[in-house]
């Protein structure tokens, strides 16, 4: 005699309600206080980002604008295996009390952005005024304790916040050398988060933090690759046109000038001998590109900053041939200034 197999009703809504989106998940809420706890459980939202990742339809792409008269805005769109974007739409941004100059998006974790602010002074002082975390997927967002040391571009993290004591800690510092180990190099990739640790360019390698342990660590770069200007010919020269990123879960190193673009992608995480070349292309003119995505045919999404006043661009490129990104919306002003942008996976947390 055959008997069933009985699964917990819990466990069956669980595996249901982790496959939906946030937006339909922040309306279940309301369906009863039993599925607003369950929703609102950190397991739950743990075990809904876990999916997410792994699924095309929860990725979204974020950019920040500044539109003629209407000052900064930011929005989300979704994408395509096909290096298409559809379902633009402005995202309700955090509300700022106090006038505001500009603002930095540093990195994104978890579908949790770390937002500076900038007033006029705190702009020149190249410091921002406010920190804060934001969540686009569900509006929320929450202001920083200010920091016990000022944030300062090029040097690596030596503090850390917990946000259930609402307080900064000193965290050990690794050994900086004096040819200069251990800084950040380069800034515009905006700390790199993959394998549960922050990235950043040292002086000949990766240097990396994980959140999990507090530990610093490093990553080879490829072989025969080199920061500084060597006898190689893969030698980089100059230090400005190099940089990281993150495409499908992998650390890439690129390096432009505004002639040749190099990417390489690290396809067994911290493992030498598995970089590879991606792309060789033609930088069109530009004088910095960044990877920003690439799509499951593929193509690899980049931003092009084109000229001394920032004028951005997207294009798309396979490695043989590189075009325009179709970045079509009707809810943006053609003057509008289309700022760099961040892939990430919508999420509860």
């Amino acid at each position: 005699m055959v008997t069933g197999i009985h699964i917990p009703e819990e466990e069956i809504l669980v595996d249901i309600l982790t496959r939906l989106p946030v937006k339909s998940l922040l309306r279940f809420k309301c369906v009863s206080e039993s599925w607003k706890a369950l929703i609102s459980d950190p397991y739950f939202k743990r075990k809904h980002l876990n999916h997410a990742k792994n699924k095309l339809n929860f990725q979204k792409f974020l950019f920040d604008a500044l539109s003629p008269g209407k000052g900064y805005d930011f929005y989300c769109a979704s994408l395509s295996p096909n290096g298409l974007v559809n379902d633009f739409r402005r995202l309700v941004r955090p509300s700022v009390s106090t006038p505001f100059y500009g603002f930095k998006v540093y990195c994104c974790c978890d579908a949790l952005f770390l937002i500076g602010i900038y007033t006029e002074n705190s702009y020149s002082l190249n410091e921002p005024s406010m920190l804060f975390l934001w969540n686009p997927s569900t509006s929320e967002s929450m202001v920083l304790p200010r920091l016990g040391s000022p944030l300062q571009e090029g040097m690596a993290p030596d503090e850390i916040l917990a946000l259930k004591s609402g307080s900064w800690r000193k965290i050990d510092h690794p050994s900086i050398r004096s040819d200069g180990d251990g800084f950040t190099m380069f800034g515009r990739e905006c700390l790199p988060f993959v394998h549960g640790a922050f990235h950043w360019l040292g002086f000949d390698c990766f240097m990396k933090f994980s959140i999990s342990d507090e530990t610093y660590g490093r990553i080879p770069l490829p072989k025969n690759v080199r920061i500084y200007p060597e006898s190689s010919e893969l030698s980089f020269t100059p230090i400005e046109s190099i940089g990281m990123s993150v495409l499908r879960g992998m650390l890439c190193l690129f390096n432009n000038n505004t002639i040749i673009f190099n990417l390489w992608i690290m396809k067994e995480y911290g493992v030498q001998e598995s970089w590879t070349k991606l792309l060789t292309i033609s930088s069109n003119g530009a004088s910095f590109i960044l990877p920003k995505y690439r799509f499951s045919n593929g193509e690899t999404l980049l931003w092009y900053e084109v000229d001394e006043i920032k004028r951005n661009i997207y294009r798309i490129s396979d490695g043989l041939t590189d075009q325009l990104w179709p970045f079509n919306c009707d809810d943006i002003d053609p003057a509008t200034i289309i700022d760099d942008g961040f892939v990430y996976t919508e999420s509860l947390i």
